[in-house]
């Protein structure tokens, strides 16, 4: 038996060595099963060979298709049952009969038997009594423990099982994505993040949650305390809701607090600079400190001589999934669009490229060397070996994390702000029900329960960074967990911000934008390590925008009203209630 993960290998596999029998999923990646079934009926070599479809489709609209197109059998899960009990039924009444009148061939035995097969056993467990067990696919390594206590303290009340699936981050969207086309089974509850939400709503892998909204206690969900931003972001397309925010990585910015706060770095860099050292609220002020906290081993830092280089910024200038946000909050406070108005892409303007150029002239040559295969954990480790100075627009989720530089680097103390101007990346981890969700009920009830305020409310106690407004304002509980949840003020300003001017980029808004974000991974890294030039790379980027919608993007942002775009709005960042060491 041969198996092949998308369309085009399944042809190659079959040419290479004609099977007797083809089983074909009717979602595929590349080509769909009805493509490869043509081709298959279209070759002498490969006609006669019998194919069935199989599926986890509810409804089949193009089962007639199917047929037409060569078909010996369409089998779907839903099916199983009623096709089962006449097949059985059959079976009892004569097998050998059924089969005689049924097959001419060799070939055509072996699909009725295999077909057989298939449906009694979807027959045979329609009835047990098993244990339900829900399938999570999530990020590995992200509070798996606060996931695994809440999954068990689910499971004792409601005597369903939660099988936490973890997966790398750079390898979830992929995963999910190449399961959920097939109707795969695999998974219950698919974590998506905004990028990914238009995608995986539109091609219906996601099961509408307004329903089950709508049947539960509205207390246990709380909508209205979850940050409106978020809900817009994370929640809703097309007028309806598709997930539930639980973890929210929103961009803010983390600086060495004891360095912008000494005496004789603030006078020199005043001297140089002409203004006072403070959080910067512009990204040229942001290259300013960059350069100016770029020091040589040798030279002095804090009036100490230092043993090792030291640089003035962190970057996630690596070719991973977190390269974009960096640029991106740069280009719109620049103001330029990935996706302009129109639809189509925004990267070859000449503000673009220019913003593009900003990262990588003005501020990736103060980071350093590894910047360039450096992710989000790295830049987490620089700032907690005493390496920079300050991050770029960087996810405040990480807090936790950075904080711990002031026990690892002597007279450190670490302090959060907003990044500069008036545009962060916002976004949160959101559960979603999938489609093909063999226990869609209980599935939600575990949702519902992560994502609650009780559960919320642990996740904060476990460090996590939520989306909920009565935490990230509950001032007794921030004072009392500082290295948690010092950064909460920081983040609602943004949020609150960000909701107030109703700053949305066009990105969010088409379908394709889980394909384009991961596009946008390739060609920022390609342009930041120097791969190709910068106009180069843009120009690429464009390319793949527009093969991924077919010419224009089309925006689904009409509820935001007529004519709308994105517009920045000014925004000071308020310092005054930061909670020092």
């Amino acid at each position: 038996m041969s198996v092949a993960m998308d369309g085009e290998s399944a042809l190659e596999v079959i040419e290479d060595e004609p099977p007797d029998l083809v089983l074909l999923d009717i979602m595929m990646p590349g080509i769909d099963g009805y493509e490869v079934c043509r081709r298959l009926k279209g070759d002498p070599q490969t006609r006669d060979i019998p194919v069935i479809f199989i599926t986890a489709l509810d409804e089949i609209q193009g089962k007639t298709t199917g047929f037409e197109l060569g078909a010996v059998d369409f089998i779907t899960n839903r099916q199983a049952e009623h096709k089962g009990e006449r097949m059985i039924y059959k079976f009892r009444k004569g097998f050998y009969s059924s089969i005689c009148s049924y097959c001419k061939n060799t070939r055509n035995f072996i699909a009725f038997f295999i077909s057989l097969v298939l449906i009694c056993n979807g027959y045979a467990y329609a009835g047990k009594a098993e244990k339900i067990t829900i399938t999570w696919a999530t990020i590995g390594g992200f509070y798996t423990e606060w996931a695994r206590n809440l999954a068990q303290e689910f499971e004792a009340k409601k005597g369903i099982s939660i099988e936490i699936v973890g997966i790398d981050y750079p390898e979830l969207y992929e995963n999910q994505v190449t399961e959920l086309k097939m109707g795969s089974e695999a998974y219950d509850i698919i974590t998506y993040e905004p990028a990914w939400k238009s995608e995986f709503a539109s091609e219906g892998w996601l099961a509408p949650l307004n329903d089950y909204i709508a049947a539960s206690d509205p207390e246990s969900i709380a909508i209205d305390d979850i940050a409106p931003a978020l809900w817009e972001l994370t929640s809703q397309w097309r007028g309806k809701t598709y997930g539930l925010p639980y973890y929210t990585f929103t961009s803010g910015y983390f600086y060495r607090y004891d360095l912008f706060n000494d005496v004789d770095e603030k006078q020199a860099f005043r001297n140089r600079y002409g203004y006072e050292l403070d959080i910067p609220q512009t990204y040229d002020q942001m290259a300013d400190i960059a350069e100016f906290f770029h020091r040589k081993a040798g030279d002095k830092l804090k009036g100490r001589v230092l043993k090792n280089d030291f640089y003035g910024i962190g970057l996630m200038a690596g070719r991973f999934p977190q390269i974009q946000d960096e640029i991106m909050s740069i280009a719109w406070n620049f103001g330029a669009q990935l996706i302009k108005d129109d639809g189509s892409p925004g990267t070859t303007d000449r503000i673009f490229i220019k913003a593009v150029e900003f990262y990588i002239k003005k501020l990736l040559p103060h980071a350093p060397p590894n910047a360039t295969s450096s992710g989000f954990d790295a830049v987490v480790g620089q700032m907690r070996q005493g390496l920079i100075a300050q991050t770029a627009g960087f996810y405040l989720d990480q807090w936790p994390n950075i904080v711990k530089t002031e026990t690892q680097v002597p007279g450190a103390e670490m302090a959060a702000a907003a990044s500069p101007g008036a545009a962060s990346w916002l976004g949160a981890f959101c559960l979603g029900l999938s489609r093909n969700s063999k226990h869609p009920k209980e599935s939600f009830e575990f949702i519902k329960f992560l994502t609650g305020p009780e559960g919320q409310l642990k996740f904060a106690k476990g460090g996590g960074t939520v989306s909920r407004i009565s935490i990230l304002s509950d001032t007794t509980f921030i004072k009392s967990n500082r290295k948690a949840a010092a950064h909460y003020p920081v983040l609602l300003q943004i949020l609150e911000h960000n909701y107030s001017s109703k700053f949305y980029p066009n990105f969010f808004y088409v379908r394709e934008s889980g394909k384009i974000y991961a596009e946008e991974t390739i060609w920022f890294a390609a342009a930041a390590s120097g791969e190709m030039s910068i106009k180069k790379a843009m120009k690429n980027l464009a390319d793949a925008i527009e093969y991924h919608c077919g010419g224009k993007c089309r925006l689904f942002n009409g509820h935001l009203g007529d004519g709308y775009h994105p517009e920045l709005s000014p925004f000071t960042f308020d310092k005054s209630g930061w909670i020092r060491k």
